[in-house]
């Protein structure tokens, strides 16, 4: 039959692909030996774990649908820092503590002098970071590649008067060889009854292209509260890749909110863990991919408790010829009873040759509980669109309103309004030509 492979066919694609993938894991090696190296035995942990893990096989089940062709064929450097002079504008307008990277690297000159309740502090050499909830190779090669990782604490009965704000700038290079990399790295610690508001913001410096790499994992203490908002609004010709890792405590309230507005590669991974009883968990997304952009997001959750409710959105709006991609899977141990876990995936696409592959997932091995999941794929529904127009409304303005109200749900749920005007103007920036 056309299009399938015969055993050979197949032999010899796997043996091309092994051997590109072993190519690419000594160019990375180079840059992990320029980078911490052997001075750190967490780098040198998380090397390790990289080449166990490798990259991608052959059609491997978890990369069908993200083809990494620009990846594998690009040659990374680290930033030389030689850049355009850096100012307050590139930063939100909100009332924050701000620490900033740039390519990976804590700017002091940016960065706030006063992180009130929180500590800040770079990793130690000996210090040790938690394992993977859910690991996979590009999880691994931040781990080991990141230049300055960070130490954030607050302690417990702390309630943080402002967010904390973590602004990452990646900048690109004009060298037609190779591409900047920069990787950045964050573990928070939020002790028992404190409260705390995060911001994740990663931008680009220029137009040129380049690859991020970000890890944010956050230790949720008993009775906490925990909000977390990332908004990635880099160019169009960079690639990002990030896992965020979240692990919760009894009686706690955490809300993770992604908006990846940008990039011409996404692949974000959420991994929580919910281990202690009456926890309260939300984690939503919203993903706009333009022109031939593709962009992945992932959720993995583990009920390891009972009498947990946890409630997942995640939305897609793809347009032109992008592709979008959503993973989502939950876990529910034996030990977690009455769970409540609800995973909805709804995607409107508004391109011709635009394409969602989506994938929502359940393991249940406990009795007494209530999950579900849901997928939903549309486009623009017309008989709302007749509507709008025999109202007098354009058809430009009559389509920005439908698609503005299918992001609402998530868009109003921002709390803070200098990162909800910033998600908007980019929204709205994206669907200035549909």
């Amino acid at each position: 039959m056309a299009g399938l492979l015969t055993n050979s066919e197949r032999a010899e694609k796997r043996a091309a692909v092994d051997a590109l993938n072993q190519q690419v894991m000594r160019r990375f090696e180079t840059l992990y030996e320029q980078g911490l190296g052997g001075k750190s035995q967490h780098a040198q942990t998380h090397w390790s774990l990289a080449k166990h893990v490798g990259l991608p096989a052959f059609r491997h089940e978890d990369w069908h649908y993200t083809p990494l062709n620009s990846v594998l064929n690009t040659h990374y450097r680290f930033s030389s820092q030689q850049q355009m002079p850096l100012n307050d504008t590139l930063a939100l307008a909100i009332d924050a503590y701000r620490v900033v990277l740039v390519d990976g690297r804590y700017n002091a000159e940016l960065s706030s002098v006063d992180t009130g309740e929180f500590q800040v502090s770079l990793l130690d050499s000996q210090d040790r970071l938690p394992d993977a909830v859910n690991s996979e190779i590009f999880l691994h090669l931040t781990e080991c590649l990141a230049a300055q990782p960070l130490i954030i604490q607050l302690a417990a009965n702390k309630v943080a008067t402002k967010p904390l704000y973590l602004l990452n700038i990646s900048s690109g290079s004009h060298d037609l060889d190779s591409m900047n990399m920069s990787q950045y790295r964050y573990h928070l610690t939020l002790g028992n009854n404190s409260q705390s508001q995060v911001i994740e913001h990663f931008i680009s410096l220029d137009d040129q292209a380049h690859l991020t790499g970000g890890r944010l994992t956050v230790e949720v203490g008993d009775n906490a509260q925990f909000t977390h908002f990332k908004l990635m609004t880099e160019n169009s010709q960079a690639q990002h890749f990030a896992h965020n890792d979240i692990v919760v405590g009894r009686d706690s309230q955490v809300k993770s909110s992604s908006f990846l507005l940008g990039a011409g590669l996404t692949r974000h991974h959420t991994s929580s863990r919910l281990d202690g009883e009456n926890t309260e968990f939300e984690l939503n997304s919203l993903l706009l991919p333009q022109g031939n952009e593709i962009a992945d997001t992932r959720s993995y959750l583990e009920h390891n408790a009972g009498y947990c409710n946890s409630r997942q959105l995640h939305k897609v709006i793809a347009m032109d010829s992008s592709k979008a991609v959503f993973n989502g899977m939950i876990k529910v141990d034996p030990k977690a009873l009455k769970t409540d876990g609800q995973m909805t995936n709804n995607t409107l696409l508004l391109g011709e040759k635009a394409e969602i592959d989506t994938k929502p997932q359940l393991e249940i091995y406990a009795d007494d509980v209530k999950c579900g999941h849901g997928a939903t794929v549309g486009r623009i529904d017309d008989e709302q669109l007749f509507y709008l127009r025999s109202r007098g409304i354009d058809s430009q303005a009559a389509k920005q309103m439908i698609i503005n109200a299918f992001a609402a749900e998530l868009t109003e749920s921002i709390t803070i309004d200098g990162l909800k005007q910033a998600v908007m103007a980019s929204i709205h920036q994206r669907l200035a030509e549909v």
